[in-house]
């Protein structure tokens, strides 16, 4: 009998992965390049329509607001488009869970990272933008990097729970959409952080995304680094959330088999 390495197990790991992050890449946009624009218009839409009513009010807080917004709008996107898609991941292949040898997480990991592709290129388009705007490329913008890992990694352990619930309970997209409309309002899309005073103040710094999005305007503007207790507490507090959504989404394997 064949003895399989553990660096084989991994690559074959890896290859599945990959597949799968294109299928799902070229069921998200179709493969057109209308699929591609759209990526990039959808929060173009978004930030005329927030720009236009915040702006007179919101401005007056907020310096730069139009790049304040953009960044708060792409991150904000990000997240909540990674999540929702993910959410229904291990029923839309639910035929090969069924059939093959797949760990659990694998479809929920491929969706969300065709998301994640998306947001790379969103992301890019808004780098050329803030390079003719600000004339400058600053070295500190690679701290984007760990940024946005942190960023997938939390999305991914959150996907990984919805999708495990989506299976057992159909309502999840509907509760969590519900959810994500709050949480739109409750994170710092359209407005700054430093307007919420008090009580209300400390609530809200407690959300991870809330955090990422206020590191990722600080990174790309250049106001400054951000803070180590930042770091810390978006580090910790995504790792735990992937190592909890894959330990919830590998329990009872038979059992989410059988379900879907």
């Amino acid at each position: 009998m064949r003895k399989i390495s553990l660096l084989q197990i991994d690559n074959l790991y890896s290859a599945k992965l990959i597949k799968l992050a294109v299928a799902e890449w070229r069921l998200r946009q179709q493969s057109t390049f209308w699929g591609f624009l759209w990526t990039l218009l959808n929060p173009a839409l978004l930030f005329v329509v927030l720009y236009g009513l915040f702006i007179k009010w919101l401005g007056k807080f907020q310096p730069d607001y139009a790049v304040f917004l953009l960044i708060g709008i792409i991150q904000w996107n990000y997240f909540a488009s990674a999540t929702s898609y993910g959410l229904g991941a291990m029923i839309r292949k639910s035929h090969i869970l069924k059939n093959y040898p797949l760990r659990p997480e694998l479809p929920v990991f491929a969706a969300v990272l065709s998301a994640a592709v998306s947001h790379l290129l969103e992301l890019a388009a808004l780098s050329v933008f803030l390079m003719f705007y600000t004339k400058t490329i600053s070295l500190a913008w690679l701290a984007l990097f760990p940024l946005e890992l942190s960023f997938l990694a939390l999305i991914c352990g959150l996907a990984l729970g919805l999708s495990r619930f989506m299976v057992f309970y159909a309502d999840t997209e509907r509760i969590w959409g519900i959810l994500l409309t709050a949480g739109f309002f409750l994170t710092p899309v359209f407005y700054p952080l430093n307007i919420v005073a008090g009580g209300k103040h400390a609530i809200l710094v407690l959300n991870p995304v809330a955090r990422i999005i206020s590191a990722a305007r600080l990174i790309m503007t250049g106001n400054g680094p951000v803070p180590a207790a930042d770091w810390l507490y978006i580090f910790s507090f995504s790792a735990a959330v992937l190592a909890a959504g894959l330990i919830f989404a590998r329990s009872d394997e038979g059992k989410v088999a059988d379900a879907i």
